[in-house]
């Protein structure tokens, strides 16, 4: 599933700290390790990490103008599961991420596609 989200220049900034934050351990857990019967179990610890779903998902953030769209704004394009936009959609529109639907998606998405596209196709032809 394709979501395009339209983020004004007022919050660029917050939703860009949600998008490139660092995966760090969140709190430490006790484990119990299995040992041979007759001895005594150890506890060992272990790391929870705060994994950030947008880096390893990926995602495309555009300029608008760099798209040929006459706005002040940027464009977020994530290609994930329903799952995916369950668990993380929310913290984008509360950071000021409006998603966009019919029309306009269509648009801007066939946009950061050709875009996206045309990249690929001049890299490729750097090895040729």
């Amino acid at each position: 599933m394709i979501r395009v989200y339209e983020i004004g220049k007022e919050s660029i900034e917050k939703v860009k700290k949600i998008l490139e934050a660092e995966e760090k351990p969140s709190k430490e857990l006790d484990f119990e390790l299995e040992t041979e019967e007759g001895k005594k179990a150890r506890i060992e610890k272990a790391r929870e990490w705060a994994i950030n779903e947008f880096k390893r998902q990926g995602f495309i953030l555009r300029d608008a103008k760099a798209l040929g769209i006459e706005k002040e704004c940027f464009y977020l394009y994530i290609n994930a599961s329903n799952e995916f936009f369950e668990r993380n959609e929310k913290i984008l529109v509360d950071a000021g991420a409006k998603p966009l639907e019919g029309k306009e998606m269509e648009e801007v998405k066939k946009k950061i596609e050709t875009s996206e596209n045309k990249a690929s196709e001049s890299f490729g032809f750097l090895f040729k």
